[in-house]
């Protein structure tokens, strides 16, 4: 059964993406992403295999936690940013082809957790911000860090599937999380 609406979830989103010609996120708000954009978000949401965080690592409180910032793209509204210590505040859209990667990964087998996507406080020049980025706690229900042993194949299948970067244990200040970029 998980199987069938799964296979229905995708069939709609394609055929959204074929009727609407929206294939990036190339036009922020406009109605033809909007509508793909929530459709990913909806499946996300609905995903067993994608724990979404509702707190932030820091431990500050806001409506920019990752479920926060799901359930806002799946509503069509930008997703709010933090606006503590680097954090700029306001809001951006998520984008479209980071959502593909974080539906594909699923449908490749992985489950995970999302600690953050533009909420929470980065670099100063973060993708987070810009809607590009999500971090990762918990792979396959294994905490983050260098023994885990689904780290590199999860690092390696976001960057098939398009991440242009992706840093975990190893670099510097990731050695709790996986950053996944587009």
């Amino acid at each position: 059964m998980r199987a069938a609406s799964s296979l229905v979830v995708v069939l709609l989103v394609l055929i959204t993406v074929w009727t609407t010609g929206a294939c990036s996120s190339g036009s922020v708000g406009s109605y033809r992403s909007a509508s793909v954009r929530q459709t990913l978000a909806h499946s996300l949401l609905k995903n067993p295999r994608v724990g979404l965080a509702n707190f932030h690592v820091s431990g500050r409180r806001d409506s920019a936690t990752a479920m926060d910032n799901m359930r806002q793209a799946e509503r069509g509204a930008p997703s709010m940013r933090s606006s503590y210590q680097r954090a700029p505040g306001g809001s951006v859209y998520l984008d479209i082809q980071m959502l593909w990667g974080m539906h594909y990964l699923t449908k490749s087998g992985w489950s995970y957790r999302v600690t953050e996507l533009a909420g929470g406080s980065h670099s100063k020049k973060s993708s987070h911000y810009r809607g590009l980025a999500f971090d990762v706690d918990y792979i396959n229900g294994v905490k983050v860090g260098r023994g885990n042993r689904h780290l590199r194949g999860f690092m390696w299948k976001c960057r098939q599937l398009g991440a242009r970067e992706v840093k975990g244990p190893g670099t510097p200040g990731h050695s709790s999380h996986v950053h996944v970029e587009w």
